[in-house]
């Protein structure tokens, strides 16, 4: 009886599966098809996307061209197509399931989503414009791409782009950075959170909610954070009236309550914290921590290796190497 052994993977193989995958997405003729922007044009994209100076010449290397190479055009065309079709009034909008392009494809793979979301840009900023949204929000809601772009060379040592599923939310409308937090338009999915808050005066499964993500690029401080909320209800309401969000949810590692243990009361994420009331059961979430704080993809860090200059630093790590686990945990909030 012999050992089963792994196949060696086909490069060339894994990319024709790639873009097949990605070309027989449903195709949405309604949706206009994205055009090869000039020299001029892609500098003005990459500006407002904040593509880091280290990554823009393989950014635009890498686009590609409809004529010299239409599959991975075709693939671009699709997934175009993908992020703007109308899914209808009763069909929630989700993100797509887009795969990470194959190794193979060197640096036109890592970057392949970067070009989906430069060619994606102009029928994002029509979307904006129509809704009224203020130019310093548009800015600073797409500079998150160039953030992304950040991380993943910190993480990697390498140029790319490896959230392709996340800045979905930017480019359909749903989210907008206003000052120091990110705002979702949503709703509460209990089944993901693991209970709603119905019981204690907050949101029940299927209300709708903003979500509340928190950048990666500051303190957070609570006059910035305060700011936030308070332009949060003023700026949905006048942009998206048809609409009444009466409170805010996060999920998040920044409000496990077992920080409480390892971070003075004062702790700018303590005080964060006491802001939500806490609800539903938390995941594990120590590739979270990691990956956030420490820029150190999934399965990648070496414990003793990790920084350990701030007090944040060393109360995550001392908490792992213990072997505890830092939980995802979820809290709501009435806006102001």
């Amino acid at each position: 009886m012999t050992r089963d052994t792994e196949r060696p993977v086909d490069p060339e193989a894994a990319v024709r599966q790639w873009l097949d995958a990605l070309a027989g997405q449903p195709a949405a003729p309604a949706v206009a098809d994205p055009v090869v922007p000039t020299a001029a044009e892609l500098a003005e994209r990459m500006d407002l996307l904040a593509v880091p100076g280290p990554d823009r010449e393989e950014v635009a290397a890498g686009l590609p061209d409809p004529a010299r190479d239409p599959a991975r055009w075709e693939a671009l065309v699709r997934c175009h197509q993908r992020l703007y079709a109308d899914p209808g009034p009763d069909v929630p909008s989700a993100a797509p399931d887009w795969p990470t392009a194959p190794a193979a494809l060197g640096s036109a793979g890592r970057y392949f989503y970067v070009h989906l979301y430069v060619l994606a840009l102009p029928h994002a900023l029509e979307r904006q414009r129509r809704l009224g949204i203020p130019d310093d929000v548009v800015a600073a809601t797409f500079a998150d791409l160039g953030a992304k772009l950040t991380t993943y060379r910190l993480g990697h040592g390498t140029g790319g782009f490896d959230r392709q599923r996340w800045i979905v939310r930017h480019f359909q409308g749903a989210l907008h950075r206003l000052g120091r937090l990110q705002f979702e338009r949503g709703v509460l999915d209990a089944d993901a959170t693991g209970g709603d808050a119905a019981t204690a005066g907050g949101p029940a499964h299927g209300d709708q909610v903003l979500k509340v993500h928190i950048p990666g690029d500051g303190p957070l401080d609570p006059a910035g954070r305060d700011a936030s909320f308070a332009a949060a209800r003023e700026f949905h309401a006048r942009h998206f009236p048809g609409t009444r969000h009466r409170h805010a949810t996060c999920s998040s590692w920044l409000l496990d309550p077992q920080l409480a243990d390892h971070l003075p009361e004062s702790s700018n994420i303590l005080v964060f914290q006491r802001r939500f009331a806490a609800f539903g059961s938390g995941q594990v979430g120590d590739d979270d921590v990691l990956e956030f704080v420490f820029h150190a993809p999934p399965g990648t860090a070496d414990l003793d290796r990790l920084p350990q200059q701030t007090t944040l630093h060393r109360s995550l790590v001392r908490h792992l190497r213990a072997g505890g686990h830092w939980r995802t945990a979820h809290g709501w909030t009435d806006l102001p």
